[in-house]
């Protein structure tokens, strides 16, 4: 089968398992739902509910989490400002860690094993300069932290460097733990009706974010000259 049939075959499965998976988060969430579009349902009732999910939320929360990372082009942020408004700051971004980084475990162990990429993709800006890097185990923990960069290539570029599978690991988890912090305490500012703190929290990342890319950019082009 030829590369780009196969990657748009796992993709469409993914696109199915998210489905199937929201679906039954869905049916975790509609007591939920319900209250929430019920005039007559308090507010305390509806913090109530929300905050009442048990091990089946979390446990489907982590595996929807885990897939939307591995296909390439689906944010997480949703799931994990819901996570952090289920379970909490300290909780959730437990769960946010643990379902992003089984994602992207799974994304690299594809990767491997079925020739996902050709090694074109190895020409692309941030999977070169993670290469060159001294230390790149680093620099594949910088790339998860950053939001714009598609976590698709950082993996790809964990593949092709020779590293063993805990450092590759360790680099995951710390480098998801900044987002999933975020989302979580997003989630929370939400259940407490912090809604401006949620989306300041959501800005000041996107905004860090892009001065770290344009900081990155202006120190290679004057590298290079």
């Amino acid at each position: 089968m030829k590369t780009k049939t196969l990657r748009i075959l796992l993709i469409v499965i993914g696109i199915i398992l998210i489905i199937f998976i929201g679906y039954h988060l869905y049916l975790e969430y509609q007591s939920d739902i319900q209250l929430f579009f019920n005039p007559k349902a308090s507010r305390q009732q509806l913090m109530e509910s929300i905050r009442s999910h048990g091990f089946s939320s979390a446990l489907i929360l982590s595996l929807l989490m885990g897939i939307m990372c591995a296909v390439p082009g689906i944010p997480t942020s949703i799931i994990g400002v819901l996570v952090g408004l289920s379970f909490g700051p300290l909780i959730g971004t437990l769960i946010n860690v643990f379902g992003n980084t089984c994602g992207n475990i799974l994304s690299i162990f594809l990767m491997q094993h079925l020739k996902l990429f050709d090694h074109s993709k190895k020409n692309n800006r941030w999977v070169r300069a993670i290469r060159r890097m001294r230390h790149p185990k680093i620099g594949l923990m910088i790339g998860y932290m950053v939001p714009i960069i598609p976590s698709s290539v950082i993996n790809f570029a964990a593949t092709t460097l020779n590293l063993q599978i805990r450092e590759i690991l360790l680099s995951i988890i710390l480098g998801v733990i900044p987002s999933s912090l975020l989302y979580a305490c997003g989630g929370e500012a939400l259940f407490h009706g912090y809604s401006k703190m949620a989306m300041g929290l959501v800005a000041s990342v996107l905004i860090l974010t892009i001065l770290i890319v344009v900081i990155y950019m202006d120190h290679r082009k004057r590298h290079l000259e």
